[in-house]
């Protein structure tokens, strides 16, 4: 009888993390989006060439070293104050007659 009793209470222990139910994972969070900095903007041909000739490393924005021409209105001109000349506000610069 002892050893039945033994032997259940050894069955019963080794079973019962058998039956225990795993905790639930937890949700993974949604991926941040970032948003766009800056909206797409299309330059007409004159701006385009203007950007493109000042843009020494074809980066695809103006960097203080190349914006040199435009120092004294880079305050209104970099909008974003990110440091850099984005063609949206190279655009709107022209648009607006800061760069001529």
């Amino acid at each position: 009888m002892k050893f039945l009793t033994s032997a259940i209470l050894a069955l019963t222990v080794a079973s019962g993390s058998a039956f225990a139910q795993a905790p639930a994972p937890a949700p993974t969070p949604a991926p941040a989006v970032k948003a766009p900095s800056a909206p797409v903007v299309t330059l007409d041909a004159a701006t385009e060439a203007k950007f493109k000739a000042v843009d020494k490393d074809n980066s695809g924005s103006l960097e203080t070293s190349e914006s040199t021409a435009y120092k004294a209105d880079m305050a209104k001109i970099d909008t974003d104050k990110d440091g850099k000349v984005s063609r949206a506000e190279f655009a709107v610069a022209v648009k607006g007659g800061i760069i001529k």
